[in-house]
């Protein structure tokens, strides 16, 4: 990529604002390729809290230059290559929204932003802003985006506006906005003209944010600054500094530059699911079943096999159409690593009991007719084995009696560890169906 000033050109005229942030999160990366690697190491044995604290001690470090070569590895795991990274990328993103299990003095798991879905304000705990957690989360959601990984949704567009510099006369604020309950209930009863059930919450709430008490003509006024305060002015210190670190990752260029690109970053929670077309139109489908051997592979073109191919594809594209977004969402993050579909993913049909990916070169790999059906077969005469002997000592003790093997005693037994939930959701669905 030879050529910055004719790059910076191309990503700011690009039509496109996806394929602007591209040109320039590639422009950035190429002209850092021959700094000092960032190494970003989990260890996946160790319980959830030494995880996280592994994830924010990497991003709270300062002076680091966040658009370096990143090198991720997950110790305990045989996993290497470009699907590590997008695993480390996609876990960074989620726990930002769900939650770190790192107690900060408040609670065991630690919430950068709080409040509704697409109404998310950071959080107004001294412990987060003393740790410096809204630069950490800054550096996340920019570094992630650079290697384009999964943005964050859901930011309310009142904390989006001001974090870009708008006005408060021009703030989008609702009360949907204020994550406080009792503040949120107390600004409300300011709306309208009806005659207030609690004046004293009011009278107080106005005394500790130094506002003028509430009399005959100010009653609107004092409502809509209310809110203001609760929303903005509480989080502007944590405001100021997620925006430090979203900086330090040398976005901010593309975002001050590039307006249509904010919406990208940070998105509608709606807007940023995955469709099924989404996947669909990324699908190169197999036209035959591939054999893995040990130092080489075959394509075979037997008219039977071409059979399976058809039937195998046709689940998958069914599968796909008429999965939930939690489906299709760990769907892709099984197949590419996270949630984000490559331009092209490749799908072949082999020889194997269970459904593998590869990650690093966007291969999902499904298992023949045939493979399936002995699958099954194993798992039906393990089923049938466990259950005569429950009902063997259920008979001794009195209570009841052999009877059919349920749908759930099969797939319990044939079940993948808890860590491969996303292949068990596809393996036992298939299995079903071409079985049924």
């Amino acid at each position: 990529m030879e050529g910055t000033e004719e790059t910076t050109i191309k990503w700011r005229t690009a039509s496109d604002p996806k394929k602007a942030s591209w040109l320039f999160s590639q422009d950035l990366l190429y002209s850092d390729r021959e700094s000092n690697s960032l190494f970003l190491s989990m260890d996946i044995r160790k319980d959830k809290e030494e995880q996280d604290q592994t994830l924010v001690k990497f991003y709270k470090r300062d002076n680091v230059r966040w658009t370096s070569p990143l090198l991720c590895k997950l110790q305990g795991d045989v996993a290497t290559g470009s699907g590590v990274d997008r695993h480390m990328m996609s876990t960074v993103i989620f726990k930002l929204m769900s939650g770190f299990h790192i107690n900060l003095g408040s609670a065991a798991i630690t919430k950068v932003f709080e409040g509704e879905p697409d109404h998310l304000t950071p959080s107004v705990s001294d412990g987060l802003l003393d740790n410096v957690m809204f630069a950490v989360a800054g550096r996340m959601i920019g570094h992630t985006f650079l290697h384009g990984g999964p943005s964050f949704p859901g930011l309310s567009p009142a904390i989006v506006h001001i974090l870009f510099g708008g006005s408060l006369e021009t703030t989008p604020l609702t009360l949907q906005d204020c994550p406080d309950l009792d503040i949120r209930d107390t600004v409300k009863m300011l709306e309208g003209d009806a005659k207030l059930k609690d004046i004293d919450a009011v009278h107080q709430l106005c005394l500790s944010w130094e506002l003028p008490a509430l009399n005959a003509t100010n009653r609107k006024w004092l409502s809509e600054k209310l809110l203001l305060h609760a929303v903005i002015e509480r989080t502007r210190p944590q405001i100021n500094q997620f925006q430090k670190g979203l900086k330090e990752t040398g976005l901010w260029s593309l975002l001050i530059h590039r307006r249509d690109v904010i919406p990208i970053l940070f998105p509608r929670e709606s807007e940023a699911q995955v469709t099924p077309q989404m996947i669909l139109d990324c699908i190169i489908w197999p036209s035959s079943i591939t054999f893995i051997f040990e130092s080489y592979r075959v394509e075979d073109d037997d008219e039977s096999d071409v059979v399976d191919v058809c039937r195998v594809s046709g689940f998958l594209k069914t599968f796909i159409e008429n999965a939930s977004p939690a489906e299709l969402k760990s769907l892709m993050k099984f197949w590419m690593g996270w949630e984000v579909p490559a331009t092209e993913m490749r799908v072949e049909i082999v020889e194997a009991p269970l459904p593998t990916a590869l990650t690093c070169f966007e291969n999902l790999r499904l298992p023949s007719v045939r493979a399936c059906v002995r699958a099954c077969v194993r798992a039906c005469v393990r089923a049938c084995v466990r259950a005569c002997v429950r009902a063997w000592k259920h008979n001794a003790m009195g209570r009841w009696g052999p009877g059919t093997i349920s749908r759930y005693e099969i797939d319990s037994v044939n079940a993948p560890p808890a860590d491969q939930s996303e292949l068990c959701v596809l393996s036992l669905k298939l299995s079903s169906y071409i079985t049924g």
